[in-house]
């Protein structure tokens, strides 16, 4: 499901237009990354929550070359489902 449909199908669940649904799936999507960029922790009760994961520099070698380098450390966003999603996958 790509974004098009998620917005049709948040529209016909909502029983609203597909302008509003993509206002609000856009205005979800900015409040998530905006809260992560603080270093909040979001979670949705019975959907799951989302977490930034650090991750540190560390050292490896070009295995073409041998040549020693040094990966810079990054961040990364990390979801977790809720269990209920979970539990309905299997």
């Amino acid at each position: 499901m790509n974004k098009t449909e998620l917005i049709k199908s948040i529209a016909t669940g909502a029983n609203v237009p597909q302008a509003v649904a993509g206002k609000v799936l856009t205005a979800l999507q900015e409040s998530i990354e905006n809260a992560l960029m603080h270093g909040e922790k979001v979670s949705v009760r019975g959907f799951g929550s989302f977490t930034i994961s650090e991750h540190s520099a560390r050292r490896f070698h070009h295995p073409a070359t041998g040549e020693k380098l040094m990966a810079a450390a990054f961040r990364t966003v990390r979801f977790t489902p809720s269990t209920q999603i979970k539990s309905s996958l299997n």
